[in-house]
C-alpha cells in the first residue's frame, strides 16, 4: 500500500480545495441571466509580485503595506489564492439608477475612470456578483476546514498588474493550512500603539475607503 506523508496530503488537498472553491464561486447566485464573472487561481510567483506591489503602496496606504508583508507568510505556508473579477458595464438594462446614472445605456457610454482600486463607474449588480462569488468561495473553504480571508488589496493589485485581464472590478480569496491562522493577526506586524494611530487616520469616519491615507 502506498504511503503519503502529511505534507503531501496538505499540498494536494489545497490544490483540490481551490478547484472546489472556484466551482462554488462559479455556481453562486448571479444578477441577470449570464455568468460573466472571471475566476482564476494564481501561483506563488504571482502572489509574490502582488505582495511586493502592495508593500510599495506604504506611503498611500499602510493597510496595503501590511498585507504586502503578510503575503510572505502566506507563501511560506504554501497558501493558495483565487482572483475574481467582473466587467464594469451593465448588460442588465434594468435602469435602476444605483450606479448614479438614470439608465444602463448612460452608464455604458460614460468614459472609464481608472483608479487604484478598480475601473469605474460600474454597475452595482456587477459589484454584488463579485462579492457573492467571493463569499461562496470563502464558504467552501470554511466547510473544508481551511484558514481563509477575502482581500480587496490583493484583488486590486492583481488588476493593476494585469495578473487578471478583461475585468474592471476585482477581489481575491486566500486560503492556507497550518498550525495557526495567518490572516487575522495584524499586530504581528504592528504594535498596538501603531495600529491605533493608523486606524484613526485610515478610518476617521468610515467614509475614506479602504485604500488611501489621510492627507494632512
Amino acid at each position: 500500500m502506498a504511503v503519503t506523508e502529511l505534507n503531501e496530503l496538505i499540498k494536494g488537498g489545497l490544490d483540490r480545495a481551490v478547484e472546489l472553491m472556484a466551482i462554488a464561486a462559479h455556481n453562486s447566485y448571479r444578477f441577470g441571466k449570464t455568468n460573466n464573472t472571471k475566476i482564476i487561481s494564481i501561483g506563488h510567483e504571482e502572489m509574490q509580485q502582488i505582495g511586493e506591489f502592495c508593500y510599495s503602496l506604504a506611503d498611500m496606504s499602510p493597510l496595503a503595506a501590511r498585507d504586502g508583508r503578510a503575503m510572505k507568510e502566506l507563501i511560506a505556508m504554501d497558501g493558495r489564492m483565487l482572483i475574481i473579477g467582473e466587467k464594469r458595464k451593465s448588460d442588465l438594462n434594468w435602469n435602476c439608477g444605483a450606479c448614479g446614472y438614470r439608465t444602463c445605456a448612460e452608464l455604458n457610454k460614460i468614459d472609464e475612470v481608472e483608479a487604484l482600486t478598480g475601473r469605474g463607474p460600474s454597475c452595482q449588480f456587477k459589484n454584488l456578483n463579485v462579492m457573492i462569488a467571493a463569499n461562496a468561495a470563502a464558504a467552501a473553504a470554511w466547510r473544508l476546514g481551511l484558514y481563509c480571508r477575502v482581500y480587496s488589496t490583493y484583488g486590486m493589485s492583481a488588476l493593476a498588474m494585469n495578473v487578471i485581464e478583461d475585468v474592471d472590478i476585482t477581489i481575491s480569496v486566500a486560503v492556507a493550512a497550518g498550525k495557526s491562522d495567518p490572516f487575522f493577526d495584524r499586530h504581528q506586524y504592528w504594535t498596538q500603539e501603531f495600529w491605533d494611530e493608523i486606524f484613526k487616520k485610515e478610518f476617521p469616519t468610515y467614509d475614506r475607503g479602504f485604500i488611501g491615507a489621510i492627507e494632512e
